[in-house]
């Protein structure tokens, strides 16, 4: 009895753990994906966080943002779909690598990290669209 009650703790907290870690900021990519496929770019640059983000070490602001992505999206074509790969990380920062397809171009993998900010998932630092 006390070990079906031990197991069942340390599933609540696995469970927990899984949600805090791997769903959230599943999610988050997701949403920051389906906005990048439609171009909505505002909404994309939603999910990171403002003045703390930043792309190939450099900060980036909204209109840097917008300004890639579109030379992306004319030069390699819009994304036509991508998949979330490998997750991996602790309750403060997670990392995920997605992987991107475009019009015109061979698929690539992107990695982004994310960050619990105020509760919320945000991405912190990205290395491609």
């Amino acid at each position: 009895m006390l070990s079906c009650a031990v197991c069942g703790i340390l599933f609540a907290n696995g469970a927990a753990f899984f949600a805090k870690t791997v769903a959230g900021p599943a999610i988050v990519v997701d949403q920051y994906y389906n906005a990048v496929k439609g171009q909505h770019y505002d909404t994309a640059f939603s999910y990171m966080e403002p003045g703390t983000t930043t792309f190939r070490g450099q900060p980036i602001n909204l209109q840097a943002y917008t300004v890639f992505a579109q030379g992306l999206d004319f030069g390699k074509g819009k994304v036509t779909g991508f998949s979330v790969g490998n997750i991996s990380g602790t309750d403060k920062i997670t990392s995920v690598t997605v992987t991107v397809n475009r019009t015109n171009s061979a698929a690539y993998n992107v990695n982004l990290q994310l960050q619990q900010v105020n509760g919320s998932w945000k991405i912190i630092s990205f290395d491609n669209i």
